[in-house]
């Protein structure tokens, strides 16, 4: 006994045995955190894909087979997802393919909601979409195109459409 209390070895092993139980319960935590990550990204992987059931946003193939109201309705309520917002504005810019389509989606406040996005979301894709969206909206030379033009300029777009270019160029 006397000699394990003076070995140095028999000291250094009594020191390190406080440090490989804590190594070992360290080990066990990084276990589980690990697996509860994994859990994160694969929730975080769905929510992105429109997976996620009620109340989640919806994914963009889910997007593009939505009529108008539809599409408005989800960029409503899914304003702050930067990759709703881009996929109603290219739903939009397809719904709009024709005039009663424009006027009526610009009655609807479809010119004013993606004014919202853009303002809101500074990534290329949604001002890319969103440019787009308004484009198709405000085109045409038919009696509503003019007052959907002076909708969209009393909103900003000129000014949001400028912004987006030369922030992507």
């Amino acid at each position: 006994a006397a000699h394990e209390a003076t070995c140095p070895l028999a000291v250094c092993q009594r020191m390190l045995a406080p440090l490989r139980a804590r190594v070992v319960a360290l080990e066990a935590e990084l276990r589980s955190q690990g697996a509860e990550n994994e859990q994160l990204l694969s929730r975080l992987a769905a929510l992105e894909a429109g997976e996620a059931g009620e109340g989640a946003a919806p994914s963009d193939a889910a997007v593009q087979e939505m009529d108008l109201a539809a599409a408005m309705s989800a960029l409503r309520a899914h304003a702050s997802v930067p990759r709703v917002a881009a996929a109603v504005g290219d739903r939009l810019a397809d719904l709009c393919a024709d005039e009663r389509s424009r006027q009526a989606a610009a009655e609807a406040g479809a010119i004013e909601l993606v004014m919202a996005a853009l303002r809101t979301h500074s990534e290329e894709r949604v001002q890319c979409k969103g440019c787009a969206a308004l484009g198709t909206i405000c085109s045409g030379t038919e009696g509503g195109a003019e007052g959907r033009q002076q909708r969209a300029a009393d909103a900003g777009a000129l000014e949001a459409i400028v912004a987006a270019l030369q922030a992507h160029p």
